[in-house]
């Protein structure tokens, strides 16, 4: 069918529309970062700047976002460019998200109120304006939304899924947590989704295997080895030991005499796994050479641990329990508060003052650094409580009430998605990693979005563009 002239005007009018809003939705977005005067830092800031402007491979994380940071910023000239970059990514999926629930008549006007809340009244800001990776598990979950669901051509396909394959590849528990919001979504759109729902599952197997085998082989090319992970055991051995796990196996296993560098250990252990995974002097996987050192026992205590029923149902427990402790937290992100950071051996001081000296004045300039007073997120903090706690309630009703109106899918099915995806990303990190309140964070503002995006769905609903009958 051929388009007209008028038609063909139109959707020009509207990707100008599209591309401005995402525009200021990113600029709305990065306004915490803009008020502190310079891009956030956290301590793994000065690896992930390390890995990429020196070529440095670490150990315990993947090597991709650096490869992420070095086009970003430029080639090395602007620290900006790479919380630009993750906010124009952020700001991309959120408007695609909202057409899922508005009719494109009021659908500019809408995203921008949408951008406005979310940049004043959820964690968002924080964590596209950071230089550590934790903005693409949200990213991730939006993409893969659309990945799934799509049809609007091939290119687009293939847009989605190089998203969705960043966004594995920049930060390990994506790997897991992206796959599972994807088959979340499916089982979720099933009836929706008909008669296409099988070529949806071909579909989310393929970029899952895509994903897994082309970090392997991105690592070998980089570093010489087909591996996912070289410090997935270390992080492992470590959670067992928050689980209250390591010790008593420990002792079980050493007096019956099984051979373990860490039986000498047992009764000096640290008492967290933060100690355990980066204190030198204490730590006892440090005290044995470190990451790779340990690598062969340690794989061996987890695959032991994993197996005898005894532990892992303790192992499992202690995941529910910590899951549940995370999505009650409160804390927007209590690592951006750190005195630590204007100190001239922190490893973001060291590492931004050796790639991009010119940034200093601004770095110590900061809020976050004392040099415009005081980084302070009491007041987001309790700004953040409230209103998840607000957005939980109305989700509660509009599951009831919300049905099949509204939106392309209706609006039931993306509500209780967006709850699951954040359960998903709670329990893979809070099982297999540590409880921190930034894995909570990083994902929480997405149930602001897509309440607030249901509620306008009601009453300005209509089919975009974006849902299956595109």
């Amino acid at each position: 069918m051929e388009i007209t002239v008028a038609e063909r005007g139109r959707m020009m009018n509207g990707r100008t529309k599209d591309a401005l809003v995402v525009f200021i939705g990113a600029l709305l977005i990065l306004a915490p970062a803009l008020v502190n005067g310079f891009p956030f830092v956290y301590p793994d800031s000065g690896t992930y700047v390390r890995s990429a402007f020196q070529g440095y491979v670490p150990i315990d994380r993947p090597f991709w976002y650096g490869i992420f940071m070095r086009i970003t910023s430029l080639g090395g000239h602007t620290f900006w460019g790479i919380v630009m970059g993750q906010a124009l990514l952020c700001s991309t999926y959120i408007l695609r998200t909202i057409k899922l629930f508005v009719a494109p008549k009021r659908l500019h006007l809408i995203s921008l109120f949408v951008f406005a809340a979310l940049a004043g009244l959820s964690s968002v800001g924080y964590y596209a304006g950071v230089l550590i990776p934790d903005i693409f598990t949200a990213i991730g979950i939006l993409a893969i939304i659309h990945f799934l669901i799509d049809r609007k051509g091939w290119s687009v396909l293939i847009g989605d899924a190089t998203v969705v394959l960043i966004c594995c590849w920049v930060h390990l528990s994506n790997m897991l947590i992206i796959p599972l919001c994807g088959a979340l979504l499916l089982l979720l759109l099933r009836k929706a989704l008909q008669p296409e729902v099988l070529l949806r599952w071909i579909r989310i197997g393929a970029i899952t295997l895509l994903a897994w085998t082309g970090l392997g082989l991105g690592n070998l090319a980089v570093d010489g080895s087909f591996y996912l992970s070289r410090g997935g055991h270390v992080f492992l051995v470590a959670r067992f030991l928050d689980a209250g796990i390591l010790r008593p196996w420990l002792q079980e296993h050493c007096i019956a005499g099984d051979e373990y560098r860490l039986c000498k250990y047992v009764d000096e252990l640290p008492s967290t796994s933060t100690q355990f995974l980066w204190s030198d002097s204490i730590s006892p996987m440090h005290r044995e050479g470190g990451w790779l050192a340990t690598r062969e026992e340690y794989d061996r205590v987890v695959r032991e641990v994993l197996t005898e029923p005894a532990y892992l149902g303790i192992f499992l427990r202690e995941g529910v329990r910590s899951t549940g402790q995370l999505l009650t937290g409160s804390s927007v992100f209590g690592g951006l508060v750190n005195m630590d950071y204007r100190r001239t051996g922190s490893p973001p001081y060291v590492m931004i003052s050796n790639t991009i000296p010119e940034a200093m004045p601004a770095y110590l300039g900061s809020l976050q650094n004392g040099g415009r007073g005081e980084l302070d997120m009491f007041v987001m903090d309790r700004i953040n409580v409230n209103v998840l706690s607000i957005v939980v309630l109305v989700m509660a009703i509009l599951l009831v009430v919300g049905g099949g109106s509204g939106g392309v899918f209706g609006i039931r099915p993306l509500l209780l998605f967006a709850l699951g995806a954040v359960i998903i990303n709670c329990t893979i990190c809070a099982t297999l990693s540590v409880v921190e309140d930034r894995y909570f964070s990083r994902v929480s503002w997405l149930l602001l979005l897509f309440t607030i995006a249901a509620i306008m769905g009601r009453f300005f609903s209509g089919r975009s563009g974006a849902g299956p009958s595109a």
